[in-house]
């Protein structure tokens, strides 16, 4: 049986191997591996083995996806050994077949938070594959959270309660702040044309709306709405037929993150920024 070799930031690596599949990861206490962290879903992932004793990972989250060897995946995909696993943002699971190779990356793997420069996605990356692409953009434009080019130091003296906070935490607020201030929804069927979006007050799209409306004769409900958090934008859906798909998945309510596309019917949307 494999191994599963679990790193997070600041944290000792910890071996986990487990006889019997499927092998649960999640924040729940009940799981497998369990991930306490509040970026990863109570049940997040699932090692299996299939009839033709092939192993592969799925993401059961239906708000958070995993990356797999730099890779975004959202429903399932085959894992060899020494696969990576990221879930969450700072946890990596590396997936080992061979006892020797657990041993040698028990001793040598070494990891870092990185950060997107386009779409403001953060993750774990190792030093094997520091050169990979944004997986959820595709951008050549990762890099070291720890060395942020465009925070200004002065913010690293900000509190946050009685601590300082860390050059990682000035990163994450201030991509917290860009999503929010330069959030834009642009349409990307034949229509063309953009909707800035205001963190203060919801938008909704609907049949109805003034800008980007959604067209066409068969569609039922009211459309649906994005609105700001204070941390992530949130799309709740009011369509009865045909529904409103994030990226190939039909859903009520979830998360968005930037480049997320936005389906009803022929209608095409994406999330982005300025």
């Amino acid at each position: 049986m494999p191994a599963f070799l679990v790193y997070r930031l600041g944290m000792p690596m910890r071996r986990v191997s487990i006889d019997t599949p499927p092998i649960r990861v999640g924040r729940d206490p009940e799981n497998d591996i369990v991930v306490a962290n509040d970026t990863v879903s109570r049940e997040h992932a699932a090692f299996m083995q299939d009839e033709r004793r092939q192993w592969h990972v799925s993401c059961v989250s239906g708000s958070n996806p995993i990356v797999v060897d730099g890779i975004l995946v959202s429903t399932s995909t085959p894992v060899s050994d020494m696969a990576e696993i990221v879930v969450g943002n700072d946890c990596m699971i590396v997936f080992v077949l061979n006892p020797a190779n657990a041993s040698h990356l028990m001793e040598h793997r070494q990891l870092q938070q990185v950060v997107c420069q386009r779409c403001w996605w953060t993750g774990m990356a190792s030093a094997f594959r520091q050169d990979s692409p944004c997986p959820r953009c595709g951008a050549a434009t990762v890099e070291p959270a720890e060395s942020p080019a465009d925070v200004d130091p002065s913010m690293l003296n900000e509190t946050a309660g009685t601590r300082v906070m860390t050059e990682v935490e000035v990163r994450s607020s201030a991509r917290v702040l860009r999503d929010a201030k330069r959030a834009v929804l642009v349409c990307t069927d034949d229509r063309g044309g953009r909707r800035v979006l205001s963190e203060n007050e919801p938008t909704r799209v609907s049949k109805n709306s003034a800008e980007l409306p959604l067209r066409g004769f068969l569609l039922l409900g009211d459309g649906f709405t994005l609105s700001w958090d204070g941390h992530t934008w949130n799309l709740q859906s009011d369509m009865l037929w045909p529904g409103v798909r994030v990226n190939g998945n039909k859903v009520k309510a979830t998360r968005l993150h930037v480049g997320d596309a936005i389906e009803v019917g022929s209608n095409r949307y994406e999330l982005t920024t300025e």
